[in-house]
């Protein structure tokens, strides 16, 4: 009868399996989602320059990490997003219009009695038909950006595992 000693080979097993469990931490993963959801930013931003103005849309395109649906060195979570705000602040607040398109809002006749220069009764009128009337147009540079770089955000996401893989497994 012929025996074999596995104690060798499952000494190797664990280690192995523990290097890789180091290598594959919290902070490789954050690496790693980053590097993919900066892909889609960074195109989000080139497709909001074909109706660049201000400035102030492409400035407020960013990667958000959401801290509540991540789950530590098993999971991480980022959105690629647009600050919002109020109008008057630096935000932008109006991104949903571009985006989606509007139906646009008539000014108030009544201004000098309400102070206000659009009226509630336009403004109920206009969020019931939602977005993309006939009015103003959808210019989307999110989705756009989504679905041209997909793959590409895959294939940096991959490389850059591999890479630092190889740096913690040193």
């Amino acid at each position: 009868m012929i025996e074999f000693d596995t104690s060798a080979f499952e000494r190797a097993m664990t280690e192995a399996k523990q290097t890789i469990t180091e290598a594959l931490g919290e902070s490789t993963l954050r690496t790693v989602g980053f590097a993919g959801a900066e892909i889609f930013c960074d195109q989000a931003k080139q497709n909001s320059l074909k109706h660049y103005k201000t400035g102030v849309l492409y400035n407020n395109i960013i990667v958000k990490r959401l801290e509540e649906e991540a789950d530590g060195g098993l999971r991480q979570v980022y959105i690629v997003t647009v600050r919002n705000g109020r109008a008057g602040d630096w935000a932008a607040y109006y991104w949903k219009f571009v985006e989606f398109g509007h139906k646009f809002v008539p000014r108030n006749k009544k201004r000098g009695r309400t102070g206000s220069t659009v009226g509630w009764k336009a403004h109920r009128q206009a969020a019931a038909l939602e977005y993309g009337t006939a009015s103003a147009p959808a210019y989307p540079f999110m989705r756009p950006a989504y679905e041209s770089k997909k793959q590409e955000a895959v294939d940096v996401m991959t490389r850059t595992l591999a890479e630092q893989i190889a740096r913690n497994a040193r």
